[in-house]
Order: C-alpha cells, then sequence, then structure tokens
C-alpha cells in the first residue's frame, strides 16, 4: 500500500473541525447496461491540505454505527459518525494523535474493528522503518487498551471473522540507502474480548527460502536480496477462518498463510500477462489516447486483495496496482529505450520488433520497465521488456491460487470513454488533471478491491488510485464477470481512491447497502447507497 508522493498546493485546507463534514454530490455513472444505482449519501472532508494523506483506510463498527479513518497527514485516528447519513453529514466525532496514544512510531498505516468485541486494532510504523513496527489495540472512543511489537513496517491488518485472531502485514522495507533491508513477515495475534493483549500472543512468521518456487520473479542484486524483498502487502480472509491470504506485490506473488497453524503454506507467483493479446497505452509524450498491442509482458502485482465464496468455493480478487523498488541504494526501474541495447532482438518476442521501436521515445521507448526480471538469456540480454502492474483486476481460484478470470484491457478503454480527459492521468495539484500522464508507468492504477452483495448479486468495486472513480463488475459468476458501470461524483472533489469499505444492508446505518471510499489526495470519504434497477 504505498502513499502517492505527498505534495502541497498552494490552495491549503485549514486543519480544523470546525467544518467536520462535506456537501454530498451526484454522481456521474458510466454504464448503459449496469444493473446498479449509485448515489452519494454524504462526504467527510479532512480539511488538510491536498494530498498530504488525510484520509486512506476506513474501518466500521455496526454497532457504534462509527467509522474510523487514518489521517496520515496528521499522523492521527479520526471517529466519524456515521449515524447521520440519512442527513447527508459524516461528522467527525473524534481525533486522536498518536503522540497522544503514548505510543513511540512514525505513522499510523491501517485499521481494523474487531466486530465482536467492538474494539479496534491500529499498525503502526517505527520511526525508522527497519526496526520493528508495533500493533496498538484502542477502544471504540479510541483509548488505548494494549499493545504488541510485531514486524517492520506493519502496512495492513485485518481480524479473522470469528474475532479471534489479528492477521498482519509487516512489509519490511529497506531504508533508502538500501544498506538495512528487513525481511517482510506476517504476525498472527490471538486476541480476546477485552483487548488485553500481552506480547506472549503475538507470534510473527518469517518466510522460508524453501517455500518460493524459482518462477516467483527475482528483485535485487542477488539472490539473498531477492528473498528479503518478499513484502507482504494486504490480507484477506476465507470466509470458514482457514487460510488468509497475503499480497507479495512487488516480486508478484500472493502467499497462503495458514490460521490454525500460523504457518505459511505456500508461495504462489501471478505470472505474466501478454500485451500481444491485450492492448497498452505505452507513453505521457504523444498526449492521446493511443491503445496498442506490444511485445509487452505486465506483472499483475496486486495491492489490494479480496475475496467471495460462490456456492463453498473461496474466491480471491486482486487489484493490480504494480509497484517497483526505485531507492538511492538500488533502482530496478529504468525506460526501455534507456535498456534498448541490452534486448536480445532475435528472442521469440523481439525477432518481429526494430531497434528503433524500441528507442522509440514517445512510443515504447518511454514505457517503465525493470531490470530485474526473470527473461534473461545466456548471453545475460532480456528477451522480452517486462514493465509493472496488471492495469486491472483478477480473479482466482482460492484453492490452488490460479487465474480463472482477468479485466484485461477494460480499464483503460472504459475510462477512455467515460472520463476521456482525465485517462491515465494524475491529479497532483488541486484542480490539476494530466491527461495522459501515467500511461508510461502504471496507468490507472487499480488500488483496492472489495465484493458485496445487493439484490442477490455479488459485486466487485475495484477503486483506481490516479484515474479517480470505481469500477463496479458484477461477479456472481466469477469465471464470466460483467462490467456494470464506472462512477464518480460530479464536482471532481474525491481524488485517488485508496481504500474501500463495503456494508451489507443487514449491518449498514441506513438499511441498504453502503460504501464507504477513502481518498488520499483529497483527504476526504464519500459514502455512497447502492441498490438495483
Amino acid at each position: 500500500m504505498k502513499h502517492i508522493s505527498k505534495v502541497v498546493s498552494t490552495f491549503a485546507l485549514l486543519t480544523t473541525l470546525s467544518a467536520p463534514f462535506a456537501q454530498a454530490q451526484s454522481v456521474t455513472s458510466y454504464g448503459a447496461n449496469s444493473h446498479v444505482q449509485v448515489n452519494q449519501l454524504a462526504r467527510y472532508d479532512s480539511k488538510t491540505s491536498f494530498g498530504e494523506s488525510g484520509t486512506e483506510i476506513v474501518s466500521y463498527d455496526a454497532a457504534n454505527q462509527q467509522a474510523y479513518s487514518i489521517n496520515g497527514a496528521l499522523n492521527a485516528l479520526d471517529i466519524l459518525d456515521m449515524s447521520q447519513l440519512t442527513q447527508g453529514q459524516l461528522p467527525l466525532k473524534k481525533r486522536i494523535f498518536l503522540k497522544d496514544l503514548g505510543v513511540e512510531g512514525s505513522d499510523i498505516t491501517s485499521v481494523a474493528v474487531n466486530k465482536k468485541y467492538h474494539y479496534i486494532a491500529v499498525s503502526i510504523p517505527a520511526k525508522e522503518k527497519t526496526d520493528n513496527g508495533i500493533v496498538a489495540f484502542l477502544d471504540k472512543d479510541g483509548q488505548l487498551i494494549s499493545k504488541v511489537t510485531v514486524g517492520a513496517l506493519p502496512d495492513m491488518l485485518t481480524f479473522t471473522h470469528d474475532s479471534k485472531k489479528l492477521i498482519v502485514a509487516n512489509e519490511g522495507e529497506p531504508n533508502d540507502d538500501y544498506t538495512i533491508n528487513p525481511e517482510g513477515s506476517i504476525s498472527a495475534i490471538h486476541v480476546n474480548k477485552t483487548g488485553k493483549i500481552k506480547q506472549s500472543d503475538a507470534k510473527t512468521v518469517r518466510f522460508t527460502e524453501k517455500t518460493i518456487p524459482s518462477n516467483v520473479r527475482q528483485l535485487g542484486r542477488n539472490a539473498h536480496e531477492s528473498f528479503l524483498n518478499l513484502e507482504p502487502e494486504y490480507v484477506t480472509i476465507d470466509d470458514n477462518n482457514k487460510f488468509a491470504y497475503i499480497t507479495i506485490q512487488e516480486r508478484n506473488a500472493i502467499a497462503k498463510f495458514d490460521l490454525k497453524k500460523d504457518q505459511i503454506v505456500q508461495v504462489k507467483s501471478l505470472g505474466y500477462k501478454s500485451y500481444q493479446e491485450h492492448t497498452i497505452d505505452v507513453s505521457d509524450k504523444d498526449k492521446k489516447i493511443n491503445m496498442k498491442n506490444y511485445p509487452l509482458l505486465g506483472m499483475y502485482q496486486p495491492d489490494g486483495i479480496a475475496h467471495m465464496t460462490v456456492k463453498g468455493k473461496t474466491y480471491l480478487l486482486t487489484a493490480n496496482e504494480g509497484d517497483s523498488q526505485d531507492y538511492n541504494g538500488y533502482s530496478e526501474e529504468t525506460r526501455i529505450a534507456d535498456i534498448a541495447d541490452q534486448f536480445d532482438l532475435n528472442s521469440e518476442y523481439l525477432r518481429s520488433t526494430s531497434l528503433e521501436v524500441l528507442k522509440d521515445n514517445k512510443g515504447l521507448g518511454r514505457l517503465k520497465t525493470t531490470t530485474s526480471q526473470n527473461f534473461v538469456n545466456k548471453d545475460g540480454k532480456f528477451t522480452v521488456p517486462v514493465t509493472f502492474g496488471g492495469r486491472s483486476f483478477s480473479i482466482l481460484n482460492a484453492n490452488d491460487m490460479n487465474l480463472i478470470y482477468d479485466s484485461g484491457s477494460d480499464f483503460e478503454k472504459i475510462t477512455a470513454m467515460a472520463d476521456k480527459d482525465a485517462f491515465n492521468s494524475q491529479q497532483e495539484t488541486l484542480g490539476k488533471i494530466d491527461f495522459d500522464s501515467r500511461s508510461d508507468d502504471k496507468g490507472p492504477e487499480p488500488e483496492s478491491v472489495v465484493t458485496g452483495e445487493i439484490n442477490g448479486k455479488t459485486y466487485a468495486f475495484i477503486g483506481l488510485e490516479r484515474v479517480g472513480g470505481i469500477m463496479v463488475y458484477d461477479v456472481t459468476n466469477p469465471k464470466l464477470p460483467v462490467f456494470e458501470t464506472y462512477f464518480k461524483a460530479n464536482d471532481n472533489g474525491d481524488i485517488s481512491p485508496e481504500g474501500l469499505t463495503f456494508i451489507d444492508a443487514k449491518h449498514s446505518p441506513t438499511k441498504q447497502p453502503l460504501l464507504l471510499a477513502s481518498h488520499e489526495m483529497s483527504g476526504t470519504i464519500a459514502v455512497y447507497a447502492l441498490s438495483s434497477k
């Protein structure tokens, strides 16, 4: 869950509690045959400076009708009142600052609600991110109950459905000089009804080299660095509380964690998608929508992961954002044109491609690629360019983690028709949409995915971090998903959806399905009411 670089806008919003909610807006939906109706009920504005991550991850407790939002700008936890949504309000009830918890740390990265005992857990990286971090347990009002030490850089956490365990993805990123590189790990914490958790209740599990198959892509300057670069990102837990599934984004894999044994039982490579079969826009310099086929492979590299159960079978859904290692001490990231001479033009992929195509700085040569990949011939030359992210969402069979569906080029094609002025854009300055600026990188960047049921059908909601807006697919038949709609607020006030939370009708304060979408750049949370047409 990488944070967009924090950008201070010339238009700085005041950090104040005087306006605890913002005006709900009408919604633009694209999808002529959609069966889903979307309305924005309310919006929360953290009143932090644009680009400073005023809202990142949001979680909901039905018993107290409260939402908990991570405020990265202020190193705080915002507690929001969900009981007044029918009046279009999402007020701030209380703000808990990290410094007031009495816990040493640099940030708060994630929050989860224990839905049975109604306390919360937050993950707190150490002041030096390469040191071990903390998970703190707080009561419903944000008061500290207990804390335990976990692995380096805890980045996401979630409770099991029976509320007996908390699973933490400890990312373990290196420092910028690449001189310290802690192991990524997974912490399993046995919890109880009081939230008074002892260190002996927490077990941090590390990977072993024998669990990593050779087809998992290499990352780093040597095998040891590659092993250390297994960096757990995001967690989902099956409905039977048997397995947790954790994305290993940079190395393009998923780990399977046995919740009974507290053991990593499998790491699965996600493979590659071929852009000879799918189209892609590869350049930000042509200033146009230009979807074509190329001799190119893409790593899926999911960030968010969710699950669903259909006819007794568990399926995984991934948001294939993409990510690279790009540090002062080591970077895998370059452009195809910059290493054009290092490709084997006689390889199966490139035999019909000229060196001029690879060097074209307004075309394929402009695309970012990795120098740390598995497709190398005996002479050390790359046999195919490999780029970051799948620009899609995927569905996998949880049993073997094999791919059964990928949305291919849908997201770029749909946004090109639905919101062409924002195609593959970024908005790092308030009000400025940089058209086509992300085509050379990771395109629309699908960041997060959740599933939910509306009137007997199961839908996937996928947030596009750069373009903004949310894709909706009917995934009732996981092998044949159907695009339903792409939506965003008309005033463009919600930029860069980072976290999504689905609330079913049973637990909703309005008794209808809701979607909470927290937006990193704008520092806002939008509450959407969902119904079927």
